[in-house]
């Protein structure tokens, strides 16, 4: 049900917690009173995964999330976010969620097909950030190069990787990342 007009509407946290769980889940209530929110008919949860790397999203992530989604982030970054992520997860006596890292490529060379550098610019104009904390998260190159960094934020703990692409040829582009993610398997 909507919220009343004259109360606040519920905020990403506040509905991720009231989102029924279970595949007989149909309703549930805020503590302390508000909407109850009721699926009808009664559906399975999907996988929740909780996007940003800030602090609060790795504790809602512990709390709540199947996964973590932290973007535009390095190994080093993600490292440490799963330790933190992992040791909450532990205090709620809840599994570990997966983590997924967001990222961008531009792969190979020809027209159109950006510097690292003048993405990592990008980054570091949209999210504040000097350009040498950014500069190597782009993943350029060849596809070997590409599979080294996705190797890096594997062993940083990552187990899924969603990549947009940030110029040149779409198709091409996306052949670059298939060859990368065959070197992976």
């Amino acid at each position: 049900a909507p919220p009343h007009p004259r109360e606040p509407a519920p905020t990403a946290p506040q509905a991720l917690e009231l989102t029924p769980t279970g595949p007989h889940s149909q309703e549930a209530a805020p503590e302390g009173g508000g909407p109850v929110v009721r699926l009808a008919p009664a559906v399975g949860m999907p996988p929740v995964w909780v996007g940003n790397a800030s602090a609060a999203a790795i504790r809602r992530a512990a709390r709540l999330g199947d996964g973590w989604f932290p973007s535009l982030i390095s190994p080093e970054e993600v490292a440490e976010g799963r330790e933190r992520l992992a040791d909450l997860a532990a205090a709620h006596g809840r599994p570990t969620p997966l983590v997924a890292i967001g990222g961008t490529s531009a792969l190979g060379s020809g027209p159109g097909v950006p510097s690292r550098e003048a993405i990592a610019s990008g980054i570091r104009s949209a999210y504040g950030r000097s350009l040498e904390e950014v500069l190597d998260i782009p993943l350029t190159g060849g596809p070997e190069q590409a599979a080294e960094r996705l190797a890096a934020y594997r062993a940083a703990g990552a187990t899924h990787a969603i990549i947009g692409v940030a110029g040149g040829d779409w198709r091409a582009q996306v052949d670059l990342l298939a060859e990368t993610a065959s070197l992976l398997r």
